[in-house]
Parts: C-alpha cells; structure tokens; sequence
C-alpha cells in the first residue's frame, strides 16, 4: 500500500496581524538573542506549539481574511514531523478523513488552532515570573 504524501509545500501561513505578529516577534529568537527569552528558532515552530495548544484546549478562532499577516510558507514544514501534526489537528476539528484530501484546508484549521492558542502560549511564556524558556519546559510538564 502506497501512503499518501500531503503536500503544504505551496500553501502560505497566516496569522492575525493585529493579534498575533507582536507575539511572534516576542518570542521567536534572533540570532544574537538568548535563547531564554526567545524559545523558539522559528516562526514555524512557535506556530505548531501555538495550534497543539488550541486544538489540546479546544481553542479554534478562525482567522478574519482582511486581518491576516503571511508569516511562512507550507514549504517551511517538515512532512516528515510536522505535516502528520496538521493533518491530525484538521480530522480533530473536522472528525472527517476527506479533510487530508485538502491541503489548503488543513493549513487553515492549524491557523484557527494557533491563533487560539497563540494567546495561551503568550500568557504562560511572558505573563509568568521567570524566563519565557523555562516557562516553557513548565507549561509542557503540567
């Protein structure tokens, strides 16, 4: 049987520009930064975190259309560790396998899921007492 790739490679990443850009910005490393105050290397990987945290919490807000910021593009996904994460993510909120069918719609659902996590992942890394990195160790512990 052969399995089916599910190719992200040329949707594009949104998130809420109002919301949810400054949080991106506050969180995700630049190069001479440290890394306890800004855990994540990427905007991808802040992203994935930010929609398992929506999805665990059951947290969906979609994403208005004219309000949206392009922050990566499906091809920064891994299809090896990320994909199967956003297609589980989409059948969770849809609880229908024609969904994997649809990369677009995938892609979209993690955007729902992370913009309502997003705000999850803020208040726990910044809104706590100590660094946003060990913040983040703690929050995945509990």
């Amino acid at each position: 049987m052969k399995t089916r790739v599910i190719d992200v490679v040329e949707v594009r990443v949104f998130v809420d520009r109002d919301k949810d850009g400054e949080i991106y910005e506050q969180l995700v490393s630049q190069a001479s930064k440290n890394a306890e105050d800004y855990p994540f290397a990427t905007k991808k990987d802040l992203f994935m975190v930010a929609a398992c945290l929506g999805a665990k919490h059951n947290r969906f807000e979609e994403l208005a259309p004219k309000n949206r910021k392009e922050v990566f593009r499906g091809s920064t996904f891994d299809n090896k560790t990320d994909v199967p994460v956003l297609a589980a993510l989409a059948y969770q909120k849809e609880k229908d396998v024609k969904i994997l069918s649809d990369p677009k719609k995938i892609v979209e659902i993690a955007q729902g899921w992370a913009n309502g996590g997003i705000h999850m992942v803020r208040d726990e890394l910044l809104g706590q007492p100590g660094r946003p990195l060990y913040n983040l160790v703690n929050m995945l512990l509990d």
